[in-house]
């Protein structure tokens, strides 16, 4: 197989990075276990004229039309509601998929460590909040560096006094201060301030000192169960009124001076909508307001941690977003009635939340829709287990193939450093790189 001349940047991508990082990384050789070709590149693989039939399994692939699908709707969905989006990109860790997202209006992109915001600089993204305190001095090293570049933003976090002292030190010759955002937490969980005469004190000192710039208030309300069948939701409208609350009292003090205009974000992918509403609440600030949520897991949905979350989900949107990701298993044994063992395991697919769920049974190339006679009850490191009544063409035998639904796409993408994408027919039209 050879590059194809006339393809070279991912179609996937679109046009929101510099097409040239993006080129360049498409034409990389990596190990690709589920390619005949390996090591392979993406551009090779694009150009092959694969089909489903000829990966080796087990296979995770991306469903296009599912991600175009998705790309699309929740642009749509958070324009409606005036809100910005700043997808939790570390999800992918896939410059083809971040152009995608920043050419669908992303205002930046999120991520959870300094080295994640490293990698996006390095393909172009324009801006990129980090969504920690960042208090390790060669890390700040590295913002100080690139606040002196003109072309890249970068935010971050801050949620105690001594965080606050250690990045005012580190960063004392830095071009320009460095815009942070105050993250307020919750009681027993991860981190972020817990009181709110505690906030605005931190939020005096970074107004009192000169490396650091009020910019904002953050919080992230998936440190709630993520669920609608209970009291969660309830939980999560009260906390985040907090947002605004501070954001009220800090303007009053004059706290967001030389900001030229506050950001107010929250918001992972099960409560968008909560979050949502929670900001659609008139602010009455001296600023402008830049409402932004961060939901991350919209690109590519899933079959049950999504699914069962999202305001998008099946069951309560006309327009829902779709699963996009999929792995396909080969049926390896049948040691026992109504058990047959597959080979995927915990190496291959998300199994944090939930096991992968039975979608089909492919008997060469006919496909047939399992319901719930057939279950993955275990996975080890290797080997999926999986209990079945169900008979004739329901009933797995040695040499057939499971397609699964997967759980938890941030789970995923980190174990397949090159994924295909597959169109409805199946062939092989693109294949998008992760960078862990």
């Amino acid at each position: 197989m050879t590059d194809h001349p006339s393809h070279p940047v991912s179609p996937t991508a679109g046009e929101g990075l510099p097409a040239e990082a993006l080129a360049a990384l498409d034409t990389l050789p990596v190990e690709a276990r589920s390619l005949p070709e390996s090591p392979t590149t993406a551009a090779r693989v694009r150009a092959a004229g694969l089909h489903l039939r000829d990966l080796w399994l087990p296979a995770v692939t991306l469903d296009e039309s599912a991600l175009r699908h998705n790309l699309e709707r929740f642009a749509r969905w958070c324009a409606d509601r005036g809100l910005d989006l700043a997808p939790h990109a570390k999800t992918t860790m896939s410059p083809h998929l971040w152009s995608a997202q920043l050419e669908h209006g992303a205002w930046g992109l999120t991520v959870a460590t300094v080295a994640q915001a490293r990698v996006m600089r390095s393909f172009g993204v324009p801006r990129v909040l980090i969504a920690n305190e960042v208090v390790e001095e060669n890390q700040l090293a590295w913002i100080r560096d690139a606040l002196a570049d003109p072309d890249f933003q970068i935010l971050c976090l801050v949620d105690s006094q001594t965080g606050v002292r250690i990045m005012e030190s580190a960063l004392a010759d830095a071009a320009r201060p460095l815009p942070v955002l105050l993250e307020l937490g919750v009681q027993g969980r991860r981190t972020g301030v817990r009181d709110m005469e505690e906030a605005l004190a931190l939020a005096r000192t970074v107004a009192a000192g000169e490396r650091l710039a009020l910019t904002g208030v953050e919080a992230f309300e998936g440190v709630f169960p993520q669920r609608r069948d209970d009291d969660s939701p309830t939980r999560v409208r009260g906390w985040l009124d907090r947002l605004f609350d501070f954001a009220r009292r800090a303007d009053a003090e004059g706290l967001f001076s030389g900001a030229s205009e506050v950001i107010v974000t929250a918001g992972g992918s099960s409560y968008p909508d909560l979050v949502a509403d929670a900001l659609a609440e008139p602010p009455g600030l001296s600023l402008p307001i830049r409402r932004i949520v961060r939901s991350g897991c919209y690109l590519t949905h899933d079959d049950l941690f999504m699914e069962r979350a999202s305001p998008l989900r099946s069951s309560a949107d006309a327009d829902p977003l779709r699963p996009a990701l999929s792995c396909y298993a080969r049926v390896l044994s049948r040691p026992e009635p109504g058990r047959a063992l597959l080979g995927v395991g915990k190496r291959d697919v998300s199994f944090d939340i939930d096991l992968p769920v039975p979608r089909a049974l492919w008997k060469g190339e006919r496909r047939t829709p399992l319901g719930e006679t057939t279950r993955v009850v275990e996975l080890n490191d290797h080997h999926g287990f999986l209990e079945f009544t169900g008979t004739g063409e329901t009933a797995p035998e040695v040499g057939d193939v499971v397609e699964l639904g997967l759980s938890h796409p941030c789970t995923v993408f980190d174990k397949w450093p090159l994924i295909p994408v597959l169109d409805s027919e199946h062939r092989v039209v693109d294949a998008v790189r992760t960078l862990f």
